[in-house]
């Protein structure tokens, strides 16, 4: 077995590079054929990747360790372009052992931003928060100021991630995501313009973009007061930026979804339509999923509070679709960084002591072991909630109607000048009436076709919905139709027996998809897991 390891290990490791006196004619050419491919935008990434390959393989063959580093660093650039996280990952690994003197601090800080980025994207947050510093480090030491600051900035725009995902654990962490969006907007103001290298365009988009996160940093707080104003405050600096200095029509995506963002705060529905739709027209032209799930999100919420269900409903699966796929690609993504990141310390490891390629193999069983947890603990929580479900369904405590009464103390704070007091009661028995006709499974269902129905005023029903059952329109209409079919399963084995479109079908939704989504928001468990459940219920 050791033996076997070692072999491994010899053919993971790869050529290395030889050591010899340089040839000037060689070294020439190489130098020559990446200026060639740098500037060249007739041929696709496709072949430039391709033709950079080839000349950092003829690079390692003569040990042009320079030439290793220019070619690794712009491949790089279009892996980046394209989300390759995990070749990143791979390439940087590689290129952070070559040492190539003072010329590369620009190259060697960047490879060292770019897989710290990469490893951040994936959830690696040591690793990335270690290779920013070193990044920091080789920046500072660049001559140009105007290469160096550009050079900060980025690092300092994109070390937010690690500061973003700690975010999520502790909220502190915000304040240090906006105090390093503003480092990077300070470090990218000092760049001069007219500059050949560091472009307007390069200069000022940075600083679009850092406006961009900015915003979106106070939207994602728009409870708060005064956030709203603010994030218009830094989303309308970027738009400025964008229209002055002309930026490419890329940069705009992100843009215009966070103002759709901004209106849907708002509550300006047709505001926020118009630009969700400008963005995906022009994500269209640049394809990338995120801008475009975001797209979907924004114009799916919308037509929900408008109303407008059959267009929240198309809305809503595109962007369920679009999600999972996503979610999928970033899974595979992890995981085979993971593999690169074990492969490269298993090499370093190994040089030192066996023993310690042996701790390695002890650590990824431990967190196979931990992975079998997390899923028992999921799997737990998935019971308590059938438990906790089923016990109201036998105590007929799961029905929407028994909890007509349920926000009594907050009505009586609720009502505004808009609703009487005889209005409301009035429209609560109509609510009533309504929820036992089951009228609510028509597939077509709206908030403007119950009102004509109930005979009352749009808006004295929205608001009347939210006083009597606390809820939007939408999430109050979701809750009867699960809950009407949450009782049928409990109460009719015959339903167990369906396929899951067939009870889509059966409570009204457009899809499955729509309607696994509802069951599980409304309930915490899947529709298949209740069934499982009950069924085992019966066997025993």
């Amino acid at each position: 077995m050791k033996y076997l390891f070692f072999i491994l290990l010899f053919l993971i490791s790869g050529p290395g590079i030889k050591a010899q006196n340089l040839p000037k004619t060689e070294i020439s050419i190489i130098d020559k054929k990446l200026e060639d491919i740098r500037f060249n935008t007739k041929i696709s990434d496709v072949e430039k990747e391709k033709d950079l390959y080839k000349l950092k393989s003829e690079s390692e063959k003569i040990g042009y360790k320079w030439g290793i580093l220019k070619s690794g660093r712009r491949i790089i650039e279009i892996y980046e372009k394209q989300n390759k996280n995990k070749e990143i990952i791979k390439l940087a690994t590689e290129l952070k052992k070559i040492d190539a003197g003072p010329q590369a601090d620009r190259t060697i800080a960047n490879i060292y931003r770019s897989n710290a980025l990469a490893l951040g994207y994936l959830g690696f947050d040591d690793a990335s928060i270690r290779d920013f510093k070193t990044s920091i480090t080789y920046a500072e030491k660049i001559n140009n100021s105007n290469i160096k600051n550009y050079t900060l900035a980025l690092v300092y725009e994109q070390m937010t991630i690690y500061f973003f995902n700690k975010r999520l654990e502790n909220k502190r962490f915000k304040d240090s995501v906006i105090n390093y969006h503003k480092k990077s907007l300070e470090a990218a103001k000092l760049i001069k313009d007219g500059d050949q290298e560091i472009t307007t365009e390069k200069k000022y988009s940075l600083i679009s973009f850092n406006y961009i996160r900015l915003g979106i940093l106070y939207l994602e707080e728009a409870d708060k007061p005064k956030n709203i104003q603010i994030a218009e405050k830094y989303l309308t600096k970027s738009l400025n930026i964008v229209n002055k200095y002309n930026l490419v029509e890329a940069d705009k995506v992100l843009l215009l979804n966070q103002l759709s963002w901004l209106y849907l705060e708002k509550k300006d529905y047709q505001k926020t339509i118009e630009y969700a739709k400008m963005a995906w027209d022009l994500e269209r032209q640049f394809p990338d999923p995120n801008n475009r799930v975001e797209s979907f999100e924004f114009l799916a919420t919308a037509y929900t509070e408008m109303g407008d269900t059959n267009n929240a409903n198309m809305y809503m699966n595109k962007y369920s679709y679009l999600k999972d796929s996503i979610r999928i690609r970033e899974k595979n993504n992890t995981d085979k960084a993971y593999n690169i990141l074990l492969t490269d310390s298993i090499k370093t490891q190994e040089k030192k002591t066996y023993n310690q390629f042996i701790l390695i193999t002890g650590i990824v069983f431990m967190v196979a072991a931990l992975a079998l947890f997390s899923w028992r603990r999921q799997n737990r929580h998935f019971h308590e909630k059938y438990d906790t479900l089923v016990t109201k369904l036998s105590h007929k405590e799961g029905e929407i109607q028994t909890n007509a009464n349920a926000n009594v103390k907050n009505k009586e704070t609720k009502i505004t000048q808009l609703i009487t007091d005889d209005i409301s009661n009035s429209l609560l028995q109509k609510l009533e009436k309504f929820e036992k006709s089951e009228k609510y499974l028509r597939k077509d269902i709206s908030i403007g076709w119950l009102a004509h129905h109930l005979d009352t005023n749009l808006k004295y029903l929205a608001e009347g919905i939210k006083i009597h059952r606390d809820n939007s329109f939408a999430e109050y209409i979701n809750r009867l139709k699960i809950n009407y079919i949450i009782n049928k399963l409990y109460e009719n084995p015959n339903y167990r027996k369906y396929k899951i479109s067939y009870l889509a079908e059966e409570c009204g939704y457009a899809t499955p998809r729509v309607f696994l989504n509802a069951f599980k928001k409304e309930t915490g468990i899947t529709p298949s897991y209740f069934i499982k459940e009950l069924q085992n219920e019966k066997v025993s």
